[in-house]
């Protein structure tokens, strides 16, 4: 047992999937607490890898930890059915001081005139991120649930290929999250919205994770626009019920062109460091 739960593929696809289903089938009616799946995929990859610590407080644990109270935020906005425009300026506040704290530590020994660039860049993908992932807190869950998956799997796949294994396995863990999720909307029809807990969490990953790759890992820059707009397909109308499996399947197929771009830009740029 103890071999089967040190291999990659179960710490960073099945483990979670399989925690993940378990939590989005219990609260599917619950939209508040459904989007806690999230979390539980991403904390069950986070167990079977480094285990749950704080000490020293590096990149890595500095995600883990705001993946971890990101949602109770998310809860309680949600509960107090506070405004949209509210939340995301709230979320925009708070994801920026998060990319911040996360990357200082190999952003303050680099001269302004090489970093005020990346990080502007990274600061307007995360807040991309953000906006974009709330919208999708007001329509179905089905369509979050499509672009958590596919963020998920681009931002992991990179990270890997990029040689971070642990920023990889972020990114699959809310891959494999992002498919549970979306396999029990595409059970049960569900027309209930994804709610800002499965929203927020999707998005904070997604705007930590790629930004910490492309600093501490072989990812290059360019794939930053190519990412942000993977989830913008998800926003596909899926009102034909009786179709509904065959249009999710195209909605991911459209997704592949853009991942495919990202998986080959990142492919070369890991080569050409290597030489």
């Amino acid at each position: 047992m103890e071999e089967l739960l040190s291999h990659p593929a179960v710490q960073g696809g099945v483990a979670p999937f399989i925690a993940a289903i378990i939590i989005a089938g219990l609260f599917m009616k619950v939209n508040v607490f459904a989007g806690l799946a999230i979390v539980a995929g991403f904390a069950t990859t986070i167990i079977l890898t480094t285990g749950i610590s704080f000490e020293p407080l590096s990149s890595t644990r500095k995600i883990t930890l705001i993946v971890f109270l990101i949602p109770i935020l998310a809860i309680i906005l949600q509960l107090l059915r506070k405004d949209l425009t509210l939340v995301i300026n709230v979320f925009y506040v708070l994801v920026i001081a998060a990319l911040l704290w996360i990357l200082w530590p190999v952003l303050k020994n680099k001269p302004m005139s090489e970093s005020w660039l990346p990080v502007l860049s990274y600061i307007i993908y995360a807040m991309w991120m953000v906006k974009t992932f709330l919208r999708f807190s007001e329509i179905p869950a089905l369509s979050a649930g499509i672009a958590a998956t596919a963020t998920g799997t681009v931002i992991g796949g990179a990270a890997l290929i990029g040689a971070s294994a642990l920023l990889g396995q972020m990114g699959l863990a809310l891959a494999a999250a992002g498919g549970a999720f979306l396999l029990i909307q595409l059970l049960i029809r569900s027309e209930n919205e994804a709610g800002y807990t499965f929203t927020v969490t999707t998005a904070f990953i997604a705007a930590l994770v790629l930004p910490a790759a492309i600093e501490y890992a072989k990812v290059p820059w360019l794939v930053l626009p190519l990412i942000a707009i993977v989830p913008v397909f998800a926003f596909y109308p899926f009102e034909d019920e009786t179709r509904v499996w065959k249009n999710t399947i195209s909605v991911f197929a459209v997704m592949a062109l853009p991942i495919a771009l990202v998986f080959y830009l990142v492919t070369q740029h890991a080569g050409e460091m290597m030489f």
